[in-house]
């Protein structure tokens, strides 16, 4: 996807020997399912994907991918690794998808290219669905990224801040976080109930919410995610303990 839009046609001849010279590299393909986590069918969006090289290595993981970009001559080259139908062409800045339509987005040695790569990236967030529970369903929460606490409680006279963060190793809390380290627990419905969370949710969001942890417990899928999910805790962690003194 060129940043400059008069580029179009460098990567209209380019597409005829692409793949003789650029595929995936194992490397980085590791690395993307590492952080994709399980394929179990989930759906995942190429972002200026060119002729598909990345999106066939996660879709043979299992995902169901769809390739995006501008140049029509890219994609056709996708079809035979990909099948016809999972081609989109559009503009990163503007993508043609619906908010919150698929479970991930993917952009593989592309930002650099984009003319404003502030509005690339927001783009892609529009169309991420977040876990079982869109976040359109529920009123917006406020939850200061950890630095702006720092700042607040600093700015409230404490001189001494100190933070370290967790992982939960027990349901005794209840929390949303601490529950997604158990798949039965968090297809609980009576557990997700005492949530404010949960409580935040429309009616119709907390049902197909519900439905679909219920269908993925059952099917193994959703112990798979919550081992992923529980890997990627232990390197980031899941909550912050803050500790201030004047």
């Amino acid at each position: 996807m060129p940043d400059s839009y008069a580029d179009a046609a460098r990567y209209r001849e380019q597409a005829a020997t692409y793949d003789a010279t650029r595929g995936a590299s194992p490397t980085v393909a590791t690395l993307l399912l590492r952080f994709l986590g399980p394929g179990d069918g989930r759906s995942v969006l190429d972002i200026a994907g060119g002729t598909g090289n990345y999106a066939r290595a996660v879709a043979d993981a299992g995902f169901r991918v769809f390739v995006l970009d501008r140049e029509t001559a890219m994609l056709e080259r996708s079809v035979a690794k990909l099948g016809a139908g999972r081609q989109l062409v559009g503009d990163a800045l503007r993508l043609p998808v619906c908010d919150a339509a698929v479970d991930a987005v993917m952009s593989v040695a592309a930002l650099h290219q984009f003319p404003d790569q502030r509005a690339a990236l927001a783009e892609a967030r529009r169309v991420i669905r977040v876990g079982y529970f869109p976040s359109s369903g529920a009123p917006d929460a406020v939850h200061p990224a950890e630095e702006e606490i720092v700042e607040m409680l600093r700015d409230a006279g404490f001189g001494r801040v100190e933070r370290e963060r967790f992982v939960y190793e027990d349901l005794s809390d209840g929390t949303v976080h601490a529950l997604q380290n158990d798949a039965e627990a968090l297809a609980d419905p009576d557990r997700l109930r005492n949530t404010s969370f949960f409580k935040r949710l429309d009616p119709e969001t907390q049902r197909a919410g519900l439905e679909a942890l219920r269908r993925d417990l059952e099917g193994g899928a959703l112990q798979r995610k919550v081992e992923e999910g529980l890997r990627l805790a232990r390197i980031h962690g899941q909550g912050t303990v803050f500790a201030a003194r004047p």
